[in-house]
């Protein structure tokens, strides 16, 4: 049986092992597909080094079954070239019939001229997990968090854009499109082609500039308004999201029961003696606010911060039962939202 040395494995990684012509089998899993595709490339660009053109081929894990699979790996190519053999949607295609046993026991005696990938955004792990790992790798394809996706986007630039973009503008990118890699790299490909020169920066203005909040993500400028304490500020953004920006109340209405919701869970771990940086990591809490929040959060009475979510959870409802407008419902929220919290300063 061809076994992959254990200096070689590295289970549950989402960057861990070598991904060379050693790899007999290569489980991929997890939710995000950047990383997914990105690993099976770096596999053939690996293998394709060592053994010239490579030939790729693709089953549909919903429709295939083991012995379309392994018939495949186990048939001899005209020129005897290396093969990758993908199963996409590979948790699909091991819960059918006998494919799992079927893996199983392809990985004891795996073809040495193929890498067998199974491939999939969900994964029950099992036996042929540790199985795999002798002849292979299994490696977790997770989202990341927000500060390895700000440091994703300062080495992509680098990287494959001939570019620079600072912390400060990877940051509000990541704020503002999210954690995924495929949006993420999709942006920065388009950014770095409006740097004034190349190997230019991507900075905070060009950010700002070009990546813009969709109407519904707008609502969570509240949450900044709200924090600052101040009444004609918070009251301004609420009116100009509204009449200017003409969103409709209920997205506004969820920014603040979210904010409430963070702002009383922060205060209830102060209360439990737990540090700023471990609210901030167990609450999953960054961007510019944070300081503001954790401000809030301590000055603020914790059963008034209760009854601050329980309000706003009812304020959704009572446009609903014809009690006023939203607009109406959303303004007077906000008044309770200060009288809670009180000045920034205080």
């Amino acid at each position: 049986m061809a076994k992959r040395s254990a200096s070689n494995s590295k289970k549950g990684s989402s960057g861990g092992g070598t991904l060379d012509d050693s790899v007999r089998m290569l489980i991929l899993h997890g939710p995000e597909n950047y990383l997914r595709t990105e690993k099976l490339r770096a596999l053939r660009e690996a293998i394709e080094t060592r053994h010239g053109e490579v030939d790729v081929l693709h089953f549909d894990g919903a429709s295939a079954t083991a012995a379309d699979v392994l018939d495949e790996a186990r048939s001899l190519g005209l020129m005897q070239q290396y093969k990758i053999i993908v199963v996409d949607e590979a948790d699909e295609f091991l819960k059918r019939g006998d494919n799992r046993r079927g893996m199983e026991r392809y990985t004891e005696s795996p073809v040495e001229s193929v890498t067998l990938v199974l491939r999939s955004a969900t994964w029950h792990p099992g036996r042929l997990d540790k199985m795999a790992e002798s002849i292979g790798l299994v490696v977790k394809c997770e989202e990341l968090d927000v500060p390895m996706a700000v440091a994703f986007c300062i080495q992509r630039c680098a990287k494959r854009y001939g570019c620079t973009i600072d912390s400060r503008a990877a940051n509000l990118l990541v704020e503002r499109i999210g954690a995924s890699l495929a949006r993420l790299d999709t942006e920065l490909a388009r950014l770095s082609l409006m740097t004034e020169t190349e190997g230019g920066v991507i900075d905070l203005n060009l950010v700002t500039d070009q990546i813009q909040l969709s109407r519904e993500e707008k609502a969570w400028e509240v949450q900044g308004a709200l924090l600052t304490g101040n009444g004609p500020t918070a009251l301004g953004k609420i009116i100009e999201l509204m009449t200017v920006s003409r969103l409709d109340p209920v997205p506004i209405f969820y920014a603040m029961t979210d904010l409430s919701r963070k702002i009383y869970a922060a205060r209830r771990l102060f209360d439990a003696g737990q540090s700023e940086g471990a609210i901030r990591s167990q609450l999953r809490l960054w961007g510019p606010s944070v300081n503001a929040l954790l401000a809030a959060a301590r000055r603020a009475n914790g059963p008034d911060l209760a009854s601050l979510v329980h309000d706003c959870i009812q304020a959704v409802h009572r446009p609903r039962q014809s009690m006023g407008t939203s607009e109406r419902a959303v303004e007077q929220l906000a008044i309770r939202f200060l009288s809670v919290l009180g000045p920034a300063g205080r």
